[in-house]
């Protein structure tokens, strides 16, 4: 990415009815850098620590403002507007806040504005915890809510009534005073250790030095990225340095040192940080009358009760069982015959290499030929077509960008049935030191109504997609591809949002349903009709040939078994240390961590390792990590619909008004229903498994 002779491309795709969209002038405040009106951007490209030190103290003034005017309200004048309505404009405005420190934190190479986002983040966190906590404010709500008015209230506006009364109850107002003090401390604890949890993770970048032989298997390309001046090579723990090698690689030991440093990474302060934050959690659960954390949580969510969540961590377990005991003896087979000796385990940090080993000898899938046909800039056009015509939208590049990084790309979203502009997003795809490791949407904010009209929806993907080389531009795995359009459903969850209120846009949905609009997304990657629209050769432009399209789609639940039960692994770790997990000393997660990946998945522990340090899900989705695979269930029948054709204009409108313009406006089991027009079921999520 930070290679100077790469050159962008400006994407401008068109739609079949020939409409060109002109690049929109996008503005950016007058009112300090980080803090947009409805119709601009942040500033990013201006900023220094003192604009954000100087914004944190402008977004908690504008909620003590809306609070002063809510609780001005005499109880028998209160109605939607001047009670609500201002209740959510300082939620938004602490959301904002939030989500822009979260871009700046992860994302920018100034660690100066790095660590001024740091701090504002937390100044914000204990705010939403006091507002959270404000007795004030909550018998307000429940005044307003005896009148005649939230009586009459319908649709979006009655289930948000109905939604912050639960969140004001959960958050123990039932407590006493000083237990709510005592809440209130828990929370903040919360938060902080979590930031800090994160920021180690963030700021652990430790690196590998390989010879010429521990690099048996890799590519010219590779090695050649990673060669230094006496010889070695030099690699780095993120993923486009790491999964091709371990992938590859031929060398086990090296690629066992490899995984160990990578399993490492946030080690040892992390591990002592999770352990306080599952105490402190514990304590939360137990104050607000719940036997553990995670009956808290779950009675919140689409799970309803942990029962639910158990039962269904339990019966995939044993579903998937005999498919990955199937597809390990065939690893296993693979293995045996490279050692020429029997073999009886594949550790982890051999599974991606058998399972490549699998698709070169089973199907004929050279991952480094199939990568040929996916230059990452051919798939970012491919990408914005899928989305562009499903969804009725155009997407044009802003030439001049005001970003956090020079690499960063910026679009404006147009609807084409309004003409109106509805978003602006940012792509920043490639690693960086000090910058978030993995791939993901971070929304920035949310489409509402306000009193000078519609808000503009604003997002980002952050993501680390191997870098080009000056001889070579990007090319990504498959995988690679799939985590793309999985990504970018988030952020098209984010930028057509069609609530009245910021509270409810895009992905404010239940947790564990969240995951379902982007997971829908990855069957595209699937289909030889969407594919034929960007898988062509990097150097030659020929489309990817039919057979090997017909191989990788052969190919698609080779391993779906072990990789699932993987999931599940995650998902009862994570569920495990919520639910009543009892911490005696500093081996007890890594005990359970190994008796668990023991005893889940078929892929043995390894000492030394310690994963669950660099887990984030653990502190950013406490006790929902289940969610993964439970909204799959709703993300695969719900492809259902689309699978005859999923470049339907008229599917794509219909999933796109029913389900994600409706963001969080309503349970998403009635989002579901109305767009199958009847009851879910699994059997969509049982053929994508295979099974």
């Amino acid at each position: 990415m930070r290679l100077p002779s790469y050159k962008k491309m400006m994407i401008l795709i068109t739609l079949s009815s020939s409409v060109v969209i002109e690049a929109q002038n996008i503005k950016t405040s007058s009112a300090g850098p980080l803090s947009p009106k409805n119709d601009e951007v942040v500033d990013f490209a201006a900023l220094n620590p003192t604009n954000i030190h100087e914004a944190t103290k402008w977004y908690l003034d504008q909620v003590k403002a809306c609070n002063s005017r809510l609780l001005s309200v005499p109880d028998g004048k209160r109605n939607f507007e001047n009670t609500m309505g201002e209740l959510e404009k300082a939620a938004t405005f602490l959301d904002q806040a939030s989500s822009i420190y979260e871009v700046l934190s992860s994302a920018s190479s100034d660690k100066a504005i790095r660590d001024a986002a740091n701090e504002g983040t937390q100044q914000i966190s204990t705010f939403a915890t006091e507002q959270s906590l404000n007795e004030s404010l909550y018998k307000a709500v429940k005044a307003y809510a005896l009148t005649t008015d939230a009586k009459d209230l319908k649709g979006e506006r009655k289930y948000y009534l109905a939604k912050i009364l639960r969140d004001y109850e959960r958050e123990g107002f039932a407590l006493s005073a000083d237990k709510r003090d005592t809440l209130k401390a828990l929370n903040n604890k919360i938060q902080d250790l979590s930031l800090e949890f994160r920021n180690n993770i963030a700021g652990d970048n430790p690196t590998i030095r390989f010879t010429e032989a521990e690099l048996a298997g890799m590519p010219d390309d590779y090695k050649k990225a990673n060669l230094q001046p006496d010889g070695t090579y030099l690699l780095s723990v993120g993923n486009p340095s790491y999964i091709p090698f371990m992938t590859d690689a031929k060398n086990t030991d090296a690629r066992k040192k490899f995984y160990l440093l990578k399993t490492n990474v946030g080690a040892p302060k992390n591990d002592l940080l999770i352990a306080e934050i599952l105490k402190t959690r514990d304590k939360k659960g137990k104050l607000l009358g719940k036997a553990a954390y995670a009956d808290y949580v779950t009675e919140g969510i689409m799970s309803k009760n942990k029962k639910n969540v158990w039962d269904f961590e339990n019966k995939l377990r044993a579903d998937l069982r005999p498919k990955a005991e199937s597809e390990y003896k065939e690893l296993l087979a693979i293995k045996s015959r490279e050692t020429g000796k029997p073999e009886s385990f594949i550790y982890p940090y051999e599974s991606m290499y058998y399972a490549n080993r699998l698709m070169d000898e089973k199907y004929k899938v050279d991952e480094e030929k199939v990568k040929e046909y996916f230059e990452l800039q051919n798939v970012i056009q491919g990408l914005f077509t899928v989305y562009q015509r499903i969804y009725n939208l155009s997407f044009t590049e802003d030439k001049h960008p005001s970003v956090w990084n020079s690499d960063v790309q910026a679009f404006t979203v147009t609807d084409n049935a309004s003409k109106k502009v509805i978003g602006y997003f940012y792509l920043d795809l490639y690693p960086r030191n000090d910058k978030y490791k993995h791939a993901a949407c971070f929304p920035i904010t949310a489409a509402q109504n306000t009193a000078t009209g519609r808000r503009l929806a604003t997002a980002a993907l952050i993501c680390n997609f191997p870098k080009p080389s000056p001889d070579k531009p990007s090319l990504m795995p498959h995988s690679e591809v799939r985590t793309l359009f999985h990504e970018f459903g988030h952020l098209m969850h984010t930028m057509v949002s069609e609530t009245e209120l910021g509270a409810l846009a895009g992905t404010s949905v239940a947790t564990d349903f969240v995951e379902a609009p982007s997971q829908i997304m990855e069957n595209w990657v699937w289909n030889k009709k969407v594919l034929s629209l960007f898988a062509k050769h990097y150097k030659t432009g020929a489309m990817i040939p039919d057979d090997l399209l017909d191989r990788m789609i052969a190919s698609r639940n080779a391993t779906s078994g072990v990789l699932a039960l993987q999931q599940v692994f995650y998902g009862t770790l994570d569920f495990t240390l919520n639910d009543g997990f009892k911490i005696t000393d500093e081996h007890s997660i890594p005990d359970l961590v190994k008796q668990l990946q023991n005893s889940v998945t078929l892929y043995p522990y390894i000492d030394g390792s310690h994963f669950e340090a660099s887990f984030g899900h653990l502190t950013n989705y406490g006790s929902q990590y289940y969610g993964y695979l439970w909204s799959l269930v709703y993300a695969q029948d719900m492809y259902s619909v689309f699978e005859k054709d999923p470049l339907s204009p008229e599917t794509g409108n219909r999933f796109r008004r029913m389900v994600l313009a409706k963001g969080g406006s309503d349970d998403p089991l009635n989002l579901v229903r109305n767009f199958l027009g009847r009851e879910p079921n699994n059997k969509a999520f049982l053929k994508h498994l295979g099974l």
